[in-house]
C-alpha cells in the first residue's frame, strides 16, 4: 500500500465523519456510523482513530487545515484588502457545499462546549485569524486604533451573518453587503 493510498483512506474517513455530522448531527458520530459512511470496517476506523474523541479532533483539525489552505490560495496573489475580505468573509455560505461546511463547523463549535480538545483547536484557529486580520488591518489602515479588537469585531460580525444565512434569515448577498459596509466603517472609509 502506498503513502497515497493511506492518505486517500484517511481523507475518506474524515469525509465520512463530516457526512455523518451533516446527516445525523454530532451525536450521530460513532465508529460504526463513520465506518458505514466510509464503506470500511469498524476495525479500520479503530486502527487509525482509537476513540471517538480522536476521530472528532482529527476531523476538525482537517477542516481547519483545509480552510487555512483555501485562504492561502485565495490570498496568495491578492492585495491586502482582498486578503482581508477572503479571511473575514469565509463564514458566509455562498454555495450549497459552503452551507453544509459552515453548518458542520457550527456543530463542532457546539461540541466544543463539552470537549476541551475541540474547544482548544477552535480557539487557536480564531486567534490565528484575528492575528492575521489585525496584521492586514494595520497594513491597510495604519490609523486604526486597536487593530486586534477591530479584527475580532469583524470576525464576530461575519460569524453572526453566516448564522443568519444558515437559518434563512438573510441571503448570502445581503450578508456580504453588510459585511463589506462593516469592514469599510471599521477601516474608517465610510460613515
Amino acid at each position: 500500500m502506498t503513502s497515497s493510498d493511506v492518505d486517500e483512506r484517511h481523507a475518506a474517513i474524515i469525509a465520512a465523519v463530516w457526512q455523518v455530522i451533516a446527516e445525523r448531527g454530532m451525536a450521530g458520530v460513532s465508529m460504526r456510523t463513520v465506518a458505514a459512511a466510509a464503506g470500511v470496517s469498524v476495525g479500520r476506523i479503530q486502527y487509525r482513530f482509537h476513540t471517538k474523541d480522536e476521530l472528532l479532533h482529527s476531523s476538525l483539525a482537517a477542516m481547519l487545515s483545509g480552510a487555512a489552505d483555501r485562504y492561502a490560495r485565495a490570498s496568495a496573489d491578492a492585495g491586502d484588502a482582498e486578503a482581508l475580505w477572503q479571511l473575514i468573509a469565509h463564514p458566509i455560505p455562498r454555495t450549497t457545499a459552503a452551507r453544509a461546511g459552515v453548518a458542520i463547523f457550527h456543530q463542532y463549535v457546539a461540541a466544543g462546549i463539552n470537549h476541551p480538545a475541540l474547544a482548544k483547536l477552535l480557539a487557536e484557529a480564531k486567534d490565528s485569524a484575528e492575528r492575521e486580520a489585525a496584521r492586514l488591518i494595520t497594513r491597510i489602515a495604519g490609523h486604526v486604533q486597536n487593530p486586534r479588537t477591530v479584527a475580532r469585531s469583524l470576525i464576530a460580525a461575519a460569524d453572526g451573518l453566516g448564522m443568519r444565512v444558515l437559518t434563512g434569515g438573510l441571503s448570502a448577498r445581503a450578508a456580504e453587503r453588510t459585511l463589506r459596509a462593516t469592514i469599510e466603517r471599521a477601516l474608517g472609509r465610510a460613515g
